[in-house]
């Protein structure tokens, strides 16, 4: 007996819906199998994979991939310059779980965000909060155009489209194809399990990448300044209050940390006649702030204030040769996790080399005035003790000045 088209027309339907289903459920399985951004761990998920697995092109996504992973202690935030220097790894840490949830390019929309996400999601003991100069002081961010928005740190974004993405997407079958890859060549990716950017950074030719990033950078960045400079934004303002006061909320203790730069990129900002080239109206805010919280929450920890940015000898490391690597820099604005091992030995009192045992500040209103005398000063004693630097860093600015070509050298990240 002949089958009627109708019934040949559902069965071809039926196995096509079959196919596509296994095909799907495939994927899902296989996504959920690896967890490249561990955000979707199930009882099958092989961790051997967590060594492996690529966050770097999907930051936001993958450090709250960490956030759910498991129970932590301590957390880093703020920029590529936490993210790389700071070391959740080190011995002194102990038993303590900590996680690096810092990002590159990551402004205080993005930073305060990630502290709101963790903290609702982990009670933390510390959040280390890295806070870059010039941050405060302009409303320019980059969220929309790192992943944030498509991540789970952004508060407004469709959870239950981007739970399912995760899952059953292309790009995370890709990222799990990479994974799997990065596995059996034995290849380890840029960011170990502990969210620290530790791999695949390192450029010899620091000379050339300081000349034709960061000093383009901070002159691109200076010439902002003085086209329009109020002090501290009232968004930036209000961000900065919003994790002094979920931290004091959740009676997680806070340390803000104003991260170093180079010399020669500091320098750039006294040498041009920035309007603010100490950056008080950053560094007070930070020190009103902080004090404000602590009066409106009097019985959590009092935060406190760090600051590494100014003109020490470990900050003007000379600049080397072509093709020679610096031992405390990569360039002008990313510390190497060696000079942030001294930061966070300071922070934490642990031993300190010899170098580093003046290294940094605890900075609040009793000695913001002397901060910003020693700026200056320091700028002087640069100018005089490292003559050779100062008149290279020079030359770089009357370079570009002169509508000399910089063009760029690939930095590992943007300055900001």
């Amino acid at each position: 007996m002949n089958v009627s088209p109708p019934k040949t027309f559902r069965r071809f339907n039926r196995s096509v819906l079959i196919t596509l289903a296994l095909i799907v459920t495939a994927f899902g399985f296989f996504n959920t199998w690896v967890n490249p951004l561990w955000v979707t761990p199930t009882p099958w998920t092989n961790n051997g994979f967590a060594e492996y697995r690529p966050i770097y092109r999907q930051q936001r996504t993958g450090k709250a991939g960490l956030v759910r992973a498991k129970d932590w202690d301590v957390a880093f935030f703020g920029s590529s310059r936490v993210d790389i220097a700071y070391n959740p790894a080190l011995p002194e840490w102990g038993d303590l779980r900590v996680v690096n949830l810092a990002m590159s390019a990551s402004t205080l929309p993005e930073t305060a965000a990630t502290v709101r996400y963790t903290l609702k999601h982990r009670s933390l003991d510390l959040a280390i909060v890295g806070i870059d100069l010039g941050d405060l002081t302009t409303d320019a961010t980059k969220w929309r155009s790192t992943g944030f928005m498509e991540s789970p740190l952004n508060p407004k974004g469709d959870s239950a489209e981007r739970e399912l993405r995760y899952i059953f997407g292309w790009s995370t079958f890709e990222a799990s194809y990479k994974a799997m890859r990065n596995e059996v060549t034995g290849r380890l990716p840029e960011y170990t399990p502990l969210g620290h950017r530790l791999r695949h950074q390192d450029q010899a030719d620091v000379r050339t990448i300081i000349y034709r990033d960061a000093i383009p950078h901070a002159l691109r960045t200076t010439a902002q300044r003085h086209a329009r400079y109020d002090g501290a934004t009232e968004w930036k303002s209000s961000l900065l209050r919003q994790i002094l006061d979920d931290c004091a909320e959740h009676g997680t203790r806070l340390v803000l940390v104003i991260p170093p730069n180079h010399a020669t990129y500091i320098g750039v900002f006294h040498e041009t006649g920035d309007p603010d080239p100490c950056f008080r109206a950053d560094r007070e805010a930070l020190v009103k702030a902080a004090e404000a919280s602590h009066a409106s929450h009097p019985g959590s920890p009092e935060a406190v204030i760090w600051d590494f940015n100014d003109f020490h000898p470990l900050n003007a490391e000379p600049i080397p040769p072509h093709n020679v690597r610096m031992h405390w820099w990569l360039d002008g604005t990313h510390a190497r996790k060696e000079l942030g091992n001294i930061q966070l030995s300071r922070i934490m009192g642990w031993e300190v080399p010899e170098i580093g045992k003046d290294y940094g500040i605890r900075l609040n209103r009793d000695n913001l005035e002397q901060r910003i005398d020693s700026m200056r000063q320091g700028y002087l004693d640069f100018k005089r003790n490292h003559r050779d630097m100062w008149e290279w860093m020079v030359e770089q600015i009357d370079k570009y000045d002169t509508g000399v070509e910089i063009p760029s050298a690939g930095c590992l990240t943007d300055p900001s």
